[in-house]
């Protein structure tokens, strides 16, 4: 079995993961922000990340030199509740964040296909590199739109684009995503789950090969950048 690279950091209780999540975030912002003058931020949706994101809005940083994107997106409208757009401008960008700049996913293309060459030339425009990314994980085993013998899975993980289209096993099926490439180029990889289902599917990729089957899997392939797990139950 192939060595997988992570590191699991484990909290007594959700609100301590996301203190000390937040104070990770932001030293590592702060540090790009001193080094270079600026920090990207790619970021996932689903419900897990909403009070870390209200958190982080609140932090007095330099905001305006913080680049906030998004790790994937589902192919709806900007206003619609499953869209990833929405979560972010609602409970980061606001407060001190409200000041930080934002490239969406979403675009104005009828599909996500038609949209992955113009978002791979404004990715490479905007974003020469990643500071931090925070992940999240499906009771599938899905991380960003990797999912599941998708047809596009390969594609994904191995294409040296920066973004691509996916689908999804679950509605909206049409999504937009990172590629695994343009993930591991950051400086820090975080996976951020919650309860003991999640753990117990993290654990079970851990000691599995099978990436089709747990995409999960090629977030732990590389030693750097080392995956680092918040949890908490």
């Amino acid at each position: 079995m192939a060595t997988k690279y992570y590191e699991i950091h484990e909290f007594r209780t959700k609100e301590l993961l996301v203190e000390r999540l937040k104070e990770k975030i932001v030293a590592e912002l702060q540090e790009a922000i001193t080094n270079k003058g600026y920090a990207t931020l790619a970021l996932s949706g689903g419900s897990t990340p909403k009070k870390l994101f209200q958190e982080l809005s609140k932090v007095p940083l330099e905001w305006e030199r913080v680049y906030v994107t998004l790790v994937d997106e589902r192919w709806v409208d900007v206003n619609s509740d499953a869209s990833n757009e929405k979560l972010v401008r609602e409970n980061l960008l606001i407060n001190a964040a409200v000041q930080a700049s934002f490239a969406p996913l979403k675009t104005a293309h009828s599909s996500a296909k038609e949209a992955v060459s113009e978002l791979c030339q404004s990715m490479k425009k905007l974003f020469s590199e990643l500071d931090i990314v925070i992940l999240g994980m499906g009771l599938d085993a899905h991380t960003a739109s990797f999912f599941p013998k998708a047809q596009e899975l390969e594609h994904a993980l191995s294409t040296q684009e920066l973004v691509c289209a996916t689908t999804a096993s679950v509605e909206p099926k049409e999504r937009i995503t990172l590629s695994r490439k343009f993930l591991l180029s950051s400086k820090n990889l975080i996976l951020h789950i919650e309860g003991r289902e999640k753990k117990e599917v993290f654990e079970d990729a851990t000691a599995s090969d099978e990436v089709a089957s747990k995409p999960i899997i090629a977030m732990m392939q590389q030693e750097h950048p080392l995956l680092e797990v918040y949890y908490a139950e």
